[in-house]
């Protein structure tokens, strides 16, 4: 006889609000489902409000419902609700046969051969980074890593999603660079909201978002027209936007609306995602001078008497600095968990599951638990992923997701972030400074360090 979701194991849920205070208390909410997992076992119950909600990080139900994706899973109605109602459809939310065509166009505007042709932008702005951080070695001021890098990511990204230069790296000015920022903690706020009050009054902070979402509508609407003429011209797709021009075979055209959407959904996930991996990586080689030595003796070797990678053949061959992008997305995960809802009535297992039941997927708990795969898996260790004795996007370990929602921009944001890794390590000395206070963590949609600062040296 199948379990059901009352007979499992839970948290002590409180009248009304449930188990919420606990899951958004100190913005570490993944923190809480891990420890509940801990607890009660990988599948467990709470509440959130008068809902019941299952998280799990099983394997078995886990790989299942990502792998059953779009169609007897969905996305959390919640989450696809909010950022509907803040931004148009984009791949990120679309469900069904929607999501395979809007997919279809993701992919081929993100493919191998697009690639190497945004290069040019990733190069541009990694010098740029360069020569920032050597005035900071010469000034001796504290860097405000996750800062420097959601810059970084914000310029690689608006120059690869539609052409435009935003150069957040040097204009410290208010602009649509500082805002950005700001949509992802938008969407957490309204997500975990107990009640929608947007929609019956709008708040300071709700009118800033409305005012940068419009912001960037404006911007991708002037260049999708411009993209237009530059294809119809017969020029070469030569940024995202560009390439959602070209039609795919047997598939009607994609709106207007459904450009911002898919230009949005990349603008921020390449932002805020690759940012705090990247801010990551340097913190552990500042913590770790050993392996901070390993990935500069691997930039001397491949990059020679080059000053940055020149194209993404040279990247693939930095393969200790990818180990150590992959040890940080292992011990730090920026989507350590998805909520998906059951499209049907179904069993997972010997769990019965009833149509609309929520689930958090816990995909990267075993990551930091599984001591078979993963020996010492506290430990900072990124010869591991050179060894063959483990595989990334197999669970536990699925960073970017798995089975048909797996993440069509997992190449670019591990390209990025590992020139950022060998680059600024080949570069410089890296010095904590923990001034601020210790360096931790945060949720706000995905995950982010705060208080990481690090002082540099121009190397010997």
């Amino acid at each position: 006889m199948a379990t059901t979701v009352s007979a499992l194991a839970g948290p002590r849920p409180l009248p009304l609000v449930g188990n919420l205070a606990e899951f958004v208390r100190g913005q570490v909410s993944h923190r809480v489902l891990d420890r509940w997992a801990d607890e009660f076992g990988p599948t467990f119950r709470f509440r959130l409000g008068g809902s019941d909600v299952i998280g799990t990080a099983d394997p078995a139900i886990v790989d299942v419902a990502l792998r059953k994706r779009p169609d007897a899973f969905r996305r959390s109605a919640r989450v696809s609700d909010v950022i509907d109602e803040i931004a148009a459809h984009g791949v990120f939310t679309a469900e069904d046969d929607k999501w395979r065509r809007l997919r279809k166009v993701a992919a081929q505007s993100l493919n191998v051969a697009y690639l190497r042709q945004y290069f040019t932008t990733i190069t541009m702005v990694t010098e740029r980074l360069l020569r920032q951080w050597e005035t900071a070695a010469g000034s001796g001021e504290s860097i405000d890593v996750l800062d420097r890098m959601m810059r970084y990511t914000l310029d690689v990204t608006s120059g690869l999603a539609m052409g435009h230069d935003l150069n957040a790296l040097e204009n410290t000015g208010e602009g649509l660079h500082s805002r950005v920022p700001m949509l992802f903690p938008a969407f957490s706020r309204r997500i975990n909201a107990a009640f929608p009050y947007w929609r019956y009054v709008k708040l300071p902070q709700d009118r800033r978002l409305d005012g940068t979402v419009g912001e960037i509508e404006a911007i991708v609407k002037e260049r999708f027209a411009q993209a237009r003429v530059r294809v119809a011209a017969g020029e070469p797709p030569s940024n995202f936007l560009e390439a959602l021009v070209k039609p795919i075979e047997n598939e009607p055209g994609i709106t207007d609306d459904e450009v911002f959407g898919n230009v949005l959904t990349m603008l921020l996930a390449g932002e805020d995602t690759t940012s705090s991996t990247a801010a990551w990586a340097l913190h552990y080689l500042a913590e770790n001078p050993d392996v901070h030595e390993k990935v500069r003796a691997e930039a001397d070797e491949v990059l020679g008497d080059q000053r940055l990678p020149t194209d993404p053949g040279t990247v693939g061959r930095l393969k200790y600095a990818e180990a150590v992008v992959n040890e940080v997305l292992r011990l730090r995960p920026v989507a350590p968990y998805l909520g998906v809802e059951t499209k049907h009535d179904m069993t997972l297992g010997d769990l019965f599951l009833a149509e609309g039941t929520t689930l958090f997927l816990l995909t990267s708990y075993g990551a930091r638990r599984d001591t078979a795969r993963f020996p010492d898996p506290d430990q900072f260790r990124p010869s591991r992923w050179l060894d063959g004795a483990v595989k990334t996007e197999a669970l536990p370990f699925a960073p970017f997701g798995n089975g048909p929602r797996f993440c069509p921009g997992r190449n670019l944001a591990i390209i990025e972030a590992s020139i950022v890794t060998s680059v600024l390590a080949r570069a410089f000395d890296f010095i904590p400074d923990h001034t601020a206070g210790p360096v931790e963590e945060r949720m706000a949609f995905t995950v982010f360090p705060t208080n990481l600062h690090l002082r540099v040296r121009a190397r010997a």
